[in-house]
């Protein structure tokens, strides 16, 4: 669409009066209302139906700090925070050669002011002021340590390392766009000096585009596997054709391209995304291909792979299943248009991204698509890809032995905690991404969960695991609202309020552990209704097992034992059970 038609269909939904699943305030230290309908439009092509409001012009700091302010009282969703240096500056001349702190303390005090945002449960998207263009030295700037350039870098790189990591913040850069479009194409001075609009149309667009893949990144959460060809994808040529020594891998040409991008997809791996190969091939072509010294990938860094003549469709429903992810967690890297299509007519919930003839433009196509953006990665990501081989280990055991056997020899070691800060950014992330193993779909952002950790009222408790194998690393998480009204005249219950395990460690009894435990946290009779939703039927069949037979009912919970082939860390082993019983809400 073009900015018009962008304009144009943001006004029609706003005129349709849509329900909304997501308010957003937006404030600026400038005329920020231009951004509206294109973060709008973006929001909506990615699922998500937004109201987006405009906070009072140049009050940053007292909307977000005032309990009566727009970052409060109308308990939004997101906050965007976006200011710029000039604004911060103007009571100040341009850094030349003055200490540069007051300037760097002028963005940290934004910055203190949206982490208070946080509190009232809104996650806030912080956006780091580009760096101003109007410099009185030019180009001799660049050599000025005290420069303008010098100094708004020193205040953003101080803004970005007090935000990374903090629960309920994310962060975007106002200096991409100068990157991506050319200053010339942002910065608008004629606007700016009439209606405090410093940016052209394009340049509020890309940032509209930007701010929405990320909410979009942290609400949904982002692609587990990349699922590519093989053929003229990691390599030029066909192996099958070509031969194995003539598929191009050489340097300083075509070659050179295919080579990046497999360097590019184990920079993606160490940031907890998993690599599959699906080619239509002879295996043993392929297998020997990857032998090749110029092969940057390895065999050893796919997390599955299937190679053969059949439909690739299949082949990554087939990899989903032995990973036990659904194939929505996917996204098909191929060159061939062709199979592309076929993949998306097949599985039209699995991103495909439309790759260039060129491989040298790859790059190019996969940062505007948005496809493989993901935020900061926790130990968790990082270790993931290990995770899976160490899975890959475990399926082959299992295949040999029966299941009691199998989980006998495991030496399964489970540690259930109380949950800390440090676990707050895993926690959201598993809420946020868990889609089987969930008993009731509830999302939480990472600042709503952090606001629990010091409220008497719940027990949030993470959990981590280990086997012969290796480190699961946290893969659950439960809360318990201990003081749930039940009905007037009635003592508060303990109801189970979030409970999610990672798929990958589903199936070894670790969920009976964790509700064996939060059973025994609740110090009462624990209560949970399950939910219906579209794919947690896992969690439906396991919470029915101990009496949360009607979906939606909230019923009491039929305390498992811990589980003998268990071993408890940190944790005891509460064991014992109770019958089964429905609560009438109605009292």
């Amino acid at each position: 669409m073009t900015l018009l038609e962008r304009r144009l269909a943001w006004q029609r939904s706003r005129e349709a009066a849509r329900p909304t699943d997501l308010r957003i305030v937006l404030l600026s230290s400038f005329t920020v209302d231009p951004l509206v309908p294109y973060l709008g439009t973006a929001l909506v092509d990615a699922g998500l139906r937004p109201d987006i409001e405009v906070g009072p012009y140049g009050q940053v700091a007292q909307q977000c700090l005032d309990p009566g302010g727009a970052a409060a009282s109308g308990r939004p969703d997101v906050v965007v925070v976006w200011t710029r240096l000039e604004d911060l500056w103007s009571a100040r001349p341009s850094p030349l050669d003055e200490p540069p702190d007051e300037y760097v303390s002028d963005l940290l005090v934004m910055v203190e002011a949206a982490v208070r945002a946080t509190e009232c449960g809104a996650t806030v998207v912080f956006v780091l002021p580009a760096v101003p263009e109007l410099r009185p030295l030019g180009v001799g700037d660049a050599g000025n340590g005290r420069g303008v350039y010098a100094v708004a870098t020193a205040a953003r790189e101080a803004a970005r390392a007090r935000l990374a990591g903090m629960p309920g913040i994310l962060v975007a850069d106002a200096e991409e766009l100068v990157r991506e479009l050319g200053s010339s194409n942002v910065l608008d001075w004629r606007r700016a000096a009439v209606a405090r609009i410093p940016f052209r149309e394009p340049a509020f667009a890309a940032m509209g585009d930007r701010l929405a893949r990320l909410l979009r990144v942290a609400r949904r959460g982002a692609a587990k596997v990349v699922a590519v060809d093989a053929d003229n994808t990691l390599w030029g040529g066909v192996v099958g054709e070509d031969g194995v020594d003539q598929i191009d891998l050489f340097d300083n040409g075509p070659g050179e391209a295919h080579r990046e991008f497999q360097r590019y997809l184990l920079e993606l791996r160490r940031a907890g995304l998993l690599v599959a190969v699906v080619s239509k091939n002879h295996p043993g072509d392929v297998w020997e291909a990857f032998e090749r010294p110029e092969m940057v990938l390895r065999r050893s860094h796919l997390a599955g792979d299937r190679i053969g003549w059949g439909e690739k469709a299949a082949s990554i429903e087939e990899i989903a299943d032995d990973l036990n992810l659904g194939v929505a967690s996917f996204v098909f890297v191929d060159d061939s248009p062709v199979e592309r299509e076929k993949v998306a007519a097949a599985l039209p919930v699995v991103p495909v991204l439309p790759m260039p003839e060129d491989a040298s433009e790859w790059f190019d196509a996969i940062a505007r698509s948005g496809a493989l953006d993901r935020l900061p990665p926790t130990e968790d990501d990082r270790s993931r890809a290990a995770s899976y081989q160490d899975e890959a280990a475990r399926r082959a055991v299992r295949e040999a032995m029966s299941i009691t056997d199998f989980l006998a020899s495991l030496q399964l070691q489970v540690a259930i905690r109380p949950m800390e800060a440090s676990d707050v950014t895993r926690v959201a992330q598993l809420i946020a991404k868990t889609n089987q193993f969930t008993l009731n779909a509830r999302r939480r952002t990472p600042a709503e969960v952090a606001s629990l950790l010091d409220d008497e009222r719940y027990v949030t408790c993470a959990v981590s695991a280990s086997d012969r194998f290796g480190d699961y690393g946290t893969i659950g998480a439960f809360i318990v609202d201990t003081e749930l009204p039940a009905s007037e005249g009635t003592s508060n219950l303990a109801v189970l309020d979030t409970f999610v395990l990672s798929c990958r460690a589903m199936g070894r009894e670790i969920e009976t552990a964790m509700l064996s435990h939060a059973c025994a946290t609740a110090g009462a009779t624990m209560w949970a209704a399950v939910a219906d939703a579209p794919r947690n039927h896992p969690a439906r069949a396991f919470f029915a097992r101990y009496g949360c037979v009607e979906v939606g009912q909230l019923s009491s919970v039929d305390r498992p034992a811990w589980p003998s082939h268990v071993a408890s860390v940190g944790a005891d082993a509460p064991s014992g059970d109770r019958s089964p019983r429905v609560l009438n809400p109605a009292g």
